[in-house]
């Protein structure tokens, strides 16, 4: 359970804090809700405590947990799937919507050296954008560094 003021990561809406934990009555049943601010806009989250874990509510990663996330930036050889634009994008879509930062760092690097190949597409640039602005914040925060700190070390090791 977390505690008010817990940084937390909501899957495919970022890093937040925990603004308050407040009962509330939902079809007749009381429901103990953490109410989620995400940090980079003004929108709040009722998230109910019993669901926080099925739905991906998670706290920020260890350091451990972050070096495995720069080994995949890192990582030279990437596996680029072929198939219709489609497919790819729901795939996309999925891996962002995960919450999981090793899933979302490996869609960065994926999408990066499709980058390198041809223009990405207006869906997959946005892609690009959500899934880099997701892993900067965290790292930042799980690294207690500035978010341009953190765009020059993700820079770097993209560019290998």
């Amino acid at each position: 359970m977390f505690k008010i003021g817990d940084l937390v990561v909501y899957p495919g809406c970022g890093v937040g804090k925990i603004l308050a934990i407040e009962e509330q009555i939902i079809e007749g049943r009381s429901i103990k809700t953490y109410i989620f601010k995400p940090l980079d806009n003004e929108t709040q989250f009722y998230i109910p405590v019993e669901s926080a874990k099925k739905i991906g509510l998670r706290a920020i990663i260890q350091r451990s947990e972050a070096l495995k996330v720069y080994d995949i930036l890192a990582k030279q050889e990437v596996n680029i799937p072929n198939g219709n634009w489609n497919k790819r994008y729901r795939e996309y879509t999925e891996r962002l919507k995960s919450g999981e930062l090793t899933v979302i760092a490996s869609l960065v690097r994926e999408l990066y050296e499709i980058s390198k190949r041809k223009p990405l597409s207006y869906g997959e640039r946005r892609i690009f954008e959500k899934a880099r602005e997701l892993l900067i914040t965290e790292l930042s925060i799980c690294e207690n560094c500035s978010i341009e700190e953190m765009e020059r070390k993700i820079k770097t090791l993209l560019e290998g």
